[in-house]
Parts: structure tokens; C-alpha cells; sequence
């Protein structure tokens, strides 16, 4: 039995639409969902919303620079160009998550939390120690620079 949850998201047509089609999903397939727009909230209760969602990002940017630079600091242990292609594919996988955990995080990045082009950059300079090596990465992690 799942529980109750909701989310407080910023008011979009592209986030009301995906949340229409997520809604009548869940009802398809017997479940109750409801979207229901918040417009009148105080001042007080917008930036403490925003506040807290910009936090909640900052550590998530945060846990995931600290993960980028351990990933540095082990940079002499990565396999070469030469090495085993199994080492190299678990390196290559460990880069292609990171990258995909940043835009994940982004993607719910609704106000710009600090933190984002700190973490962005720490990943880019791992990506830039594979570079070359798959077709998988590309640098510029954030495509949405402030």
C-alpha cells in the first residue's frame, strides 16, 4: 500500500501538463491523484517554499561535488586509454552517472540553487580526464549557465 504524498512545483503549463497526464495515469490504473493549483500563497509562504527548495537542491548539489572530487582524487587509479576495456567501462560509467545525476537534480532545480555551476564544473573537469574516450560524455554538464 503506497502512502499519501504530495509536491509543491512552481506554476508552468509544461508542469501542469505532465502532471494532467501523470495524474490520469495513476487513476487508469485504479489509483487516486488530484492536481490541484496553489495560487494564493502569502509572500511569507512563497519564499519559504522557494527557500526550501533551493536548500534541498544546494545538498543534493553538494553530495554529488563531493562525489565528482572523490572521483578526482582516485584520478591516478583510473585505468588509460590502453587498460582494460573492462576498467575503462566502469570508469567510463561512473563518469556517464555523475553527469546524468546532475541533470536530474537540475531538472528539479526550479530556482536556481546555489551550488549548481560548483558542481557542474567539478563534474566537467572529471569529464575532462576521460575526454576522448567515449562518445557517451561531453563536457558542459550544465547547459543552463547563470
Amino acid at each position: 500500500m503506497l502512502t499519501p504524498g504530495a509536491a509543491i512545483l512552481p506554476c508552468r503549463d509544461d508542469l501542469q501538463e505532465q502532471l494532467d497526464w501523470l495524474a490520469q495515469e495513476i487513476e487508469e490504473l485504479g489509483g487516486d491523484a488530484w492536481v490541484l493549483p496553489v495560487s494564493e500563497l502569502s509572500q511569507v509562504e512563497e519564499r519559504k517554499v522557494r527557500d526550501q527548495m533551493r536548500a534541498d537542491r544546494l545538498v543534493e548539489y553538494e553530495e554529488l561535488r563531493t562525489n565528482a572530487h572523490a572521483f578526482l582524487v582516485r584520478a591516478p587509479e583510473h585505468p588509460g586509454p590502453n587498460d582494460d576495456y573492462g576498467l575503462r567501462l566502469r570508469t567510463e560509467k561512473e563518469l556517464v552517472a555523475l553527469q546524468r545525476r546532475f541533470r536530474k537534480i537540475r531538472a528539479r532545480d526550479y530556482f536556481d540553487s546555489p551550488g549548481r555551476q560548483e558542481a557542474a564544473r567539478t563534474i566537467d573537469r572529471c569529464l575532462a580526464f576521460r575526454q576522448g574516450i567515449s562518445s557517451k560524455m561531453a563536457l558542459v554538464t550544465d547547459d543552463h549557465p547563470q
